[in-house]
């Protein structure tokens, strides 16, 4: 699925899979579904490690189908998963199952 990941913050663990998305207050570990997707190769993205809150907060939501906005500026504008995790890689996010292509160094 078109930018399926999970996505685990202070609020909890969101695991979103196109246009549905399951969610608990409980952090990963206590979330079976979303571990498992984990394992499996869907990425996730740890928001926990993330201090600044209006910098995240400003950030474009991600794409449901894979599909992007042309202006991708702001909270209302939609994003590759690619793109945000980009975005949210800066601000100290961890990714685990990283979907973007290994560069050599």
């Amino acid at each position: 699925m078109p930018n399926a990941h999970v996505i685990c913050g202070e609020g909890g663990t969101f695991l979103q899979l196109g246009w549905t998305t399951v969610s608990t207050f409980a952090p990963i570990e206590r979330f079976p579904l979303a571990a498992l997707a984990v394992a499996r190769g869907t990425p996730f993205i740890d928001i926990r490690p993330v201090k600044d809150v209006t910098a995240f907060a400003n950030l474009p939501r991600v794409a449901r189908d894979g599909s992007v906005d042309a202006d991708h500026s702001g909270a209302g504008q939609s994003v590759s998963l690619t793109t945000y995790i980009d975005m949210v890689e800066k601000l100290g996010a961890r990714i685990t199952n990283n979907p973007r292509p290994r560069q050599s160094a």
